[in-house]
């Protein structure tokens, strides 16, 4: 059969709208039944019109007929794209035999605004001030913005596109509805550095006779309440980039007798007040149903009494398309119960642990204040705990009408959390009086995961809902305290993990891009980005080293050297920071130093940190120079990365194999960056995992050790006390977390436990329990346990290479890689292992089977020497290694009891 063409995409996103990318990249999967099924050729066509494309006219481009398996990260080579034009396209392929496929479904994309001349509205709002009528708060929480614009259409539509963007928060709509399915728009920059805006085609919208176009405005980050600053007392906490949000849009307008039209933000728009009379990120919305003003959207609506706007100036920040994926509405969670802990008081458990808002649904008097609070556990006495939330209100009110059943959700605020305390109730609550709204930036459905043990499935889902939570628009720290801030250390230690569980490729290239606005002068990069604003110390070791590992990552799993390119200044930059501020090829402490965040009972010292991160960074560095083809930086790096080595190890690593710290940290760190000498590495892992053992089985790493430790065991083949570690129930454990109710990963190891409403005073204001560092385990659950790894980058060269253990019964799972789904799975049947696996379509694998017994050794119930399309690569005194094709296969093997 034909190879089937799935998953059309352009820059990573399946038909976009508004891209300003000017020569994007395209990608697909392939489907093919049977094994060693390849691409060799593909062709595209590019039109202007869907019915030109099925035309096979390509009016745009036509590829031809390209040599190549390529299928991804096709770079787009036709004419110049134009502003505010969609293109559709479809690509056929030819397979191992230069047999052709059937055309693709088509795809489509639309370029946004590529000019400033494009660009016709203004931004437009007006200044609520300071000193408001209807304030709930001693907190200064302005009201929104309500904004709307009549017009009529006498001409039939051929097809109208909206630009909007805002500094702050906007919420678009046309003719009383909703437009978009998406959240906390335009997303947050360092504004100074740039502004983002959403494109939405709104041909089905409108109607012939009058229109409205409105929006409404909050100030959200670039006004709002943002990070920590309130909890550190500075002087300025709220309006960090600007004081009143502001909205610009425009709806171009296409008629099918070929004319144009142009309704764009300006001084004739009217302006007012409405129903939500606070909106604040951190500190939550008050909407008072009784200030509606019903059809302020649509036709025929009166707006004599609203005003016109202040016109103000265009921001500093460029104008550009975000280049990510936006937060939306990802799950909606009934609640499993209803608890009442004082009269009139009531708690409903949602169940798990979630970045949201709740949607109320209650009937009463008018003027009912109902007042929605949020947390993640409860307190003894059934009571939500909030200390942890710090300075964030994180508390929401709706004013009742008192018209029937009334329903509600805020639409600029959200909150971590696993519980909604109700309070102001005209009458008992049922499970539909709230039901909880998760939101998220992405879909963590990129992979699959279980086996034997119930405990370590659990953890699985825990790491899902965190990552789920925190994948926010950036990846924020936690979502529920005064912070939310895209920590840089939290994102590098688990980007690789993150990737396993989600598409992130889209995501991880707009954090990119605000690390990069907000690399400092002196070229580090700083503890959080965006980076609204600083404290001494801007900057700490392994925190500010995401400028390499994410991009690194990112090429590694998405085959991705653009944004190498688009780093890559920055990165030298920040590699120069580091050698100005060496001695001897060490980098000392400096900045901040977090350190090994949240370790116990073993302190790994700062210098060691900064040096052994210094030298990964060269590691990676010299990779990486390579592939864009700088063989010279390359060569220099690889230098000097054998330099920090070679000082490292004179200065930390002892001739017995063991660091002069003696901390699990430094053993896993050493070993993972590869800054042990070779013959000694054995022994510097054989230490770490006696280490480990006398401490029973248990960690005493924090944020950056963990991750290091199970992957640097089974490196070195001591998967059985990784294995311990992974199962283990005793604090410090995930399994800790789970016995005590977890359903997300918590910041520290003892956040909580059943007995205790916070394990102690002291960590009370500082205790998330949706912090997903700790959940960087996955990487070890696909690439060791499950054993799915990539030789080259991309996942076209896939490893399979389980670290298979009595101690687990079985295990299964999948990655769905960006050339599609990798499966792998092991279980024992007596004495017999059986190993299920798939590659797709156009990757090859090399298999690890653990056994030298190759007389033994069948797929599908025939011998593997009898099979002609497998491949035996290698046999020694611990496995044979077999390459594959494509397709799925069942391995089994006989050991000898």
């Amino acid at each position: 059969m034909p190879l089937k063409i799935d998953e059309l995409r352009t820059e990573y996103r399946k038909n976009p709208l508004g891209l300003d990318i000017p020569i994007p990249r395209f990608s697909w999967v392939l489907i093919g039944e049977g094994r060693n099924r390849t691409q060799t050729s593909y062709r595209i066509l590019i039109a202007t019109s869907k019915e030109n494309l099925l035309k096979n006219t390509a009016d745009v481009w036509d590829s031809g007929k390209i040599s190549s398996n390529a299928t991804n990260q096709i770079v787009y080579d036709g004419v110049l794209l134009e502003s505010n034009t969609t293109y559709h396209w479809k690509v056929k392929v030819w397979d191992e035999t230069d047999r052709e496929s059937e055309w693709s479904e088509p795809a489509f994309w639309s370029m946004g605004l590529l000019k400033f001349s494009n660009w016709k509205g203004a931004f437009i709002g007006h200044d609520v001030g300071h000193n408001t009528l209807d304030k709930y708060d001693s907190l200064y929480l302005p009201p929104a913005r309500y904004l709307r614009k009549p017009f009529v259409l006498n001409k039939k539509i051929k097809k109208a596109t909206v630009y909007a963007t805002a500094l702050g928060l906007y919420e678009l709509h046309i003719n009383g509805k909703k437009v978009g399915d998406a959240n906390f728009l335009p997303g947050w920059t360092d504004y100074d550095k740039r502004l983002y805006y959403q494109t939405f085609d709104v041909t089905d919208s409108l109607l012939e006779g009058e229109n409205v176009i409105g929006a409404v405005i909050a100030d959200g980050w670039y006004a709002g309440y943002v990070g920590y600053a309130l909890y550190l007392r500075l002087d300025k906490v709220r309006e960090f980039y600007g004081v009143n949000p502001s909205f610009m849009g425009q709806i171009e307008l296409e008629y099918e007798d070929g004319s144009f039209e142009i309704i764009a933000s300006d001084d004739t728009w009217k302006v007012d007040q409405g129903p939500i009379r606070e909106a604040d990120i951190l500190m939550g919305e008050t909407y008072d149903s009784r200030l509606e003003k019903t059809g302020w959207d649509a036709s025929n609506y009166d707006d004599s009494d609203w005003h016109y706007p202040i016109m103000y100036p265009f921001p500093k920040g460029k104008l550009q398309a975000h280049p990510g994926t936006l937060v939306k509405n990802t799950e909606r969670l009934t609640p499993l119960n209803i608890t009442e802990p004082v009269p009139d008081t009531f708690v409903f458990n949602l169940g798990k642990n979630i970045a949201g808002f709740a949607l109320l649904k209650v009937q009463g008097p008018k003027g009912t204040k109902v007042k929605l609070r949020f947390g993640e556990i409860l307190k003894k006495d059934g009571n939500i705990q909030t200390d942890n939330l710090r300075e964030a209100r994180a508390t929401d009110t709706y004013i009742l009408k008192g018209d029937g059943i009334e329903t509600w959700q805020p639409r600029f605020t959200y909150h971590g959390f696993q519980y909604v305390e109700v309070t102001g109730l005209p009458e008992k609550p049922t499970t539909d009086t709230i039901t909880g709204i998760a939101l998220s930036s992405i879909e963590t459905n990129a992979s699959t995961f279980s086996c034997s043990n119930e405990m370590n499935n659990m953890l699985f889902k825990n790491i899902k809902t965190t990552e789920s939570a925190n994948f926010f628009e950036i990846p924020t720290d936690c979502p529920q305290r005064d912070e939310r801030l895209g920590w840089t250390g939290d994102a590098h230690i688990y980007v690789r993990s993150a990737t396993y569980n989600a598409d992130i490729a889209a995501f991880m290239t707009k954090f990119l891009v605000d690390l990069e606005d907000s690399q400092l002068w002196y070229g580090a990069y700083p503890n959080f980005a965006p980076f609204p604003f600083s404290r001494q110390h801007q900057y700490s070791p392994a925190w500010m080293d995401a400028g390499i590992i994410i991009p690194y990552t990112m090429y590694k799993v998405y085959n991705d050297t653009r944004i190498l390119e688009y780093m890559y200044k920055g990165m030298e930059k920040f590699m120069q920071f580091q050698e100005d501020a060496s001695s001897n090829y060490l980098r000392p402490e400096g900045g901040r130093n977090w350190g090994d965040w949240l370790s116990v009972n073993e302190d790994t010292s700062n210098d060691f940190i900064a040096a052994s991160f210094y030298g990964y960074d060269a590691l990676l560095m010299a990779e990486m120079a390579g592939v864009l083809g700088k063989i010279e930086k390359a060569l220099k790096y690889a230098e000097l990365f054998e330099n920090i080595q070679k000082a490292f190890s004179e200065k930390y690593i002892l001739a017995n194999g063991h660091t002069t710290e003696d901390t699990q940290t430094s053993y896993a760190l050493a070993l993972y960056f590869d800054l042990y000498p070779v013959d000694i590495a054995e022994k510097g892992a054989a230490r770490l995992a006696e280490k480990i053992t006398n401490n029973g089985f248990k960690f005493a790493t924090g944020f950056l050790g963990t991750k290091h430790v199970m992957l640097s065991l089974s490196k070195y083949g001591h998967n059985d006390v990784a294995y311990k570690i992974f199962q283990q129930t005793e604090y410090p454990s995930w399994g800790y977390s789970i016995e005590n109710g977890a359903t997300s990963i918590w910041e520290r190891w003892n956040s909580y436990t059943k007995n205790d409403a916070v394990n102690s005073d002291i960590n009370a204001r500082m205790n998330s329990f949706s912090h997903y560092a700790f959940g960087s385990v996955t990487q070890w659950m696909f690439q060791c346990a499950l054993g799915i790894d990539s030789e080259d980058s991309g996942y076209r060269n896939i490893i399979i290479k389980p670290a298979i253990s009595k101690d687990m019964g079985f295990m299964k799972g999948s990655y769905k890689s960006i050339n599609g789904i990798i499966s792998s799975a092991w279980d024992w049947k007596e004495n017999t292992l059986i190993m299920d696996i798939g590659i797709p379509v156009n990757t090859k694998a090399k298999v690890f089977i653990p056994s030298n017994n190759v007389s033994t050794l069948k797929e599908s119930n025939i011998s593997i020497l009898e099979l002609h399309n497998i491949n035996i690569l290698e046999v020694n005194d611990k496995e044979t290694v077999l390459k594959i094709g494509s397709g799925h296969y069942s391995f089994s093997i006989r050991f000898e009891m």
